[in-house]
């Protein structure tokens, strides 16, 4: 009698995807992502800002609340994503880049009013209202730069506490994220293991069950 060796089922995951189909670039979603933010960043240091300001108020909050408003309205709906478990959402990569566009809209901002001496000190370029966002977001006070007009607090004020809801609640949603892809590789990676090794028990059962014990099998 011949024993036939069950060395437990196929795993066809483990096989990689033969079909005839053009693999996609991996580098693509990532280009589609970062093109955006390229171009923020271009726009920041391009833009004509200087005709914002105190001397056209009305246009330049409105121009402010429509940017705050859609770089807000895409991270409120990243966040829904990532709690509602949305399939083929990739919030590890859109998240940051919006955070990364919020604190380009309140540069832009504290640039246009930089140009009222009694509004900030010590903020000339676009890169000095770069700057001071990022501190300020950072809570890192250096006291080189300091708003001293009431439109400048009113904003800073703003910022802070813009970056205190909107943004902690992007953080702890990414890492929310992270840490359910986290647990979900590794929960594979110990399922896979245990098919394999239990399918190699299963064999070397069976073909110890097929002789007697203390015998001579079957000729």
């Amino acid at each position: 009698m011949r024993i036939q060796r069950d060395d437990g089922p196929d795993d066809g995951g483990d096989r990689p995807d033969r079909g005839t189909g053009r693999r996609r670039d991996p580098l693509l979603p990532w280009l589609r992502e970062v093109l955006p933010v390229a171009l923020m960043v271009v726009a920041y240091f391009l833009l004509p800002l200087h005709l914002l300001g105190t001397d056209r108020p009305e246009l330049s909050w409105t121009l402010f609340a429509l940017a705050l408003g859609a770089v807000t309205a895409l991270l409120l709906r990243e966040i829904r994503a990532v709690l509602m478990d949305v399939p083929n959402a990739r919030p590890g990569v859109t998240i940051p880049l919006l955070m990364i566009g919020s604190i380009l809209v309140f540069a832009a901002a504290y640039n246009a009013i930089a140009r009222e001496s009694a509004e900030f000190h010590g903020l000339r370029t676009r890169v000095d209202a770069l700057y001071f966002t990022v501190a300020t977001v950072a809570t890192v006070g250096y006291g080189d730069i300091t708003a001293r007009g009431q439109t400048a607090r009113i904003l800073v004020m703003g910022q802070i506490t813009y970056s205190f809801v909107f943004l902690t609640a992007a953080a702890t949603a990414l890492s929310r994220r992270l840490r359910r892809a986290l647990g979900e590789g590794s929960g594979k990676g110990r399922g896979r293991g245990g098919r394999r090794h239990g399918g190699r028990g299963r064999g070397r059962r069976r073909g110890g069950g097929g002789r007697p014990e203390g015998g001579a099998g079957p000729a």
